[in-house]
């Protein structure tokens, strides 16, 4: 029996398949066939179908991957669990017993399903923590090449040998993705590489007489004739059981997530740039574009919105750390979130507000060694660092049309810097740009295995959004730039009750299904939300409090109060 599967794969946002390579006109290129064409490698798909069913699989019934032992050594044996049986083994031998096996998945490349989805250039910067301003110093500066939103792939797999059990792992995993839990590529945690799959069909093609393989093998694309199973992802996640794991907390296993859409809406003037669209229209600065000339769809990058929540997060929790230190010696020993721009190599530097990677270097950890959890920020734990991946995805926030605006409203803007000497115009240091004018974004926000005191820092976070206290994009000192988040609805996905945020299932909220998922919605409105929420800041502070520097980095003089003591009194003893 030959058993294949066919799929759209619709990008949400803009996509990076990266090929390692670049040229004049990019740091990194997507990669191309040999006809120059882009398409997505049947190895990214493989790897985060992998990476997925790897979590989630413990949690149906099966044995779990040694790829998440806590022992390095046991990550480099053979395995025998489900997903290296469908898969292959990570980790292949040929010693005697070995249960060593081919995939008996077989995942082909996916190639443009149009060739009308022109690629862009997209721009990226780091924000220094201390000016607010563009990180220059930190070489933080890139740019790389995606394909744009809505682009469509042709998805194919085909099965080879596979049980029953292989078909409920991989459909387990397909439902996921039907229900748009699907991120491929490089900088998915900074707003590329969304998908949705469509039009998802799992065929036959019957082989029990020689006529039949006869046609099997004289047809190119056998998938084309092979017959659609109706009712086969339904079929098999309506047999799918779920299980509690032992010590799941501390296991990189599937628990659950959050996902939260809401409206950011602008107060004014909003000015972003992209370079593409500043040489094609003429002005200094322009707006980024979901699509290569399509004005009626300006977009906000995730990599911006990701960059000023974590910055303004990284404030809040620093200056409730501030508050706690017992003085200036104390304060880096406790402060809860680095800057993750700032590093050095000389150990006799101290540097304020030094990066995690930075600190564990000096102290003598390789940057090829894993750490855990423990010897990282709280920062740095949220929303990820060198050594440790965000759990934490802002996609790219696409331009909503609403009844009073339909489509976006462009303002042109001068800008001339004033000579300090003469009070007249400065030569040379004029500039023009086409800024949008009271913009509407959809906002989307995803957080895998969240804990409480994660849930409340990010609340604070959005709480101060929704206040309109953040800026996004140029000349949020010039007032451009205020957003608010004006409505959102924040949806809980967890696979048994105990899974769920504490407190959450005790809301007595309707639930739905979602992939293997049970799922809940809650907005602003929903009665006991804020008690709730008061639960899981008052996890948050607790969190702060006991957050210490492990004893391997040496912190033997603080590099932060340094910077800012001449705007505080320092008390007697020392305290700020």
């Amino acid at each position: 029996m030959y058993r294949v599967i066919t799929a759209i794969l619709t990008a949400r946002t803009a996509v990076h398949i990266g090929s390692g390579e670049g040229n004049d006109v990019t740091d990194a290129l997507v990669r191309r066939d040999a006809e120059g064409q882009p398409f997505i490698s049947g190895t990214a798909i493989a790897g985060a179908l992998r990476t997925l069913l790897t979590r989630l699989a413990p949690r149906l019934g099966q044995e779990s991957c040694k790829a998440l032992s806590e022992r390095k050594e046991d990550r480099r044996k053979s395995c025998d669990c489900a997903v290296c049986r469908l898969f292959g083994d990570i980790n292949p031998g040929d010693e005697e017993g070995s249960t060593s096996a081919a995939s008996r998945l077989l995942v082909f490349n996916a190639h443009p399903a149009d060739a009308s989805s022109r690629p862009l250039i997209r721009d990226g910067v780091g924000i220094d923590r201390v000016t607010g301003t563009a990180a220059r110093a930190g070489a933080v500066k890139f740019d790389l090449e995606v394909l744009p939103a809505g682009a469509k792939f042709e998805l194919r797999m085909e099965l080879r040998d596979a049980t029953q059990e292989d078909e409920l792992l991989l459909a387990a995993g397909l439902a996921e993705w039907v229900a748009g839990r699907l991120w491929l590529g490089g900088r998915v945690a900074r707003g590329l590489g969304a998908f949705k799959l469509d039009n998802l069909q799992f065929k036959t093609f019957c082989l029990d007489t020689p006529e039949q393989v006869l046609a099997f093998l004289k047809s190119d694309e056998p998938w084309q004739h092979a017959e659609a199973v109706d009712g086969w992802l339904e079929k098999q996640l309506s047999s799918i059981e779920k299980y509690p794991a032992e010590n799941s907390k501390s296991q990189p296993v599937a628990r659950g997530w959050l996902s939260l859409a809401g409206t950011l809406q602008a107060e004014s003037v909003l000015l972003t740039n992209d370079t593409l669209a500043s040489g094609a229209s003429g002005f200094d600065h322009a707006p980024l574009l979901a699509q290569w000339g399509d004005w009626q769809k300006p977009v906000l990058s995730g990599a911006g919105i990701r960059g000023v929540l974590r910055s303004h997060a990284e404030r809040l929790a620093r200056t409730l750390a501030t508050l706690q230190a017992a003085g200036k010696e104390d304060f880096l020993r406790r402060c809860p979130a680095c800057d993750p721009n700032v590093r050095d190599s000389d150990k006799e530097t101290k540097l304020p507000l030094e990066s995690c990677d930075s600190l564990l270097k000096k102290a003598g950890v390789a940057a090829s060694a894993e750490v855990s959890a423990d010897s990282l920020c709280l920062a740095c734990r949220l929303f990820g660092s060198p050594r440790f991946g965000s759990r934490l995805i802002v996609e790219d926030a696409p331009y909503q049309p609403t009844e009073k605006q339909s489509r976006p409203v462009f303002k042109m803007l001068d800008f001339l810097a004033i000579d300090r000497f003469t009070g007249g115009g400065a030569e040379g240091a004029k500039l023009d740009a086409l800024a949008l004018w009271r913009p509407t974004f959809t906002l989307r926000l995803h957080l895998e295995n969240s804990e409480p005191w994660e849930l409340g820092w990010l609340w604070f976070v959005l709480r101060d959004l929704s206040e309109g206290w953040l800026s996004v994009g140029f000349g949020g000192a010039k007032g451009f730039g205020r957003v608010k988040l004006t409505s959102w609805t924040a949806t809980f996905g967890y696979l048994l009750p105990e899974d769920a945020p504490p407190g959450l299932t005790q809301l007595g909220l309707a639930s739905q299904k979602s992939g293997v998922y049970t799922t809940v919605s809650v907005t602003s409105a929903t009665d006991g939300w804020l008690s709730l929420v008061q639960e899981w800041v008052n996890a948050f502070h607790k969190t702060m409090q006991q957050f210490q520097r492990p004893d391997q980095i040496e912190l033997t003089e603080d590099s932060y109060f340094g910077r800012v003591d001449q705007f505080y009194r320092v008390m007697k003893g020392g305290a700020p």
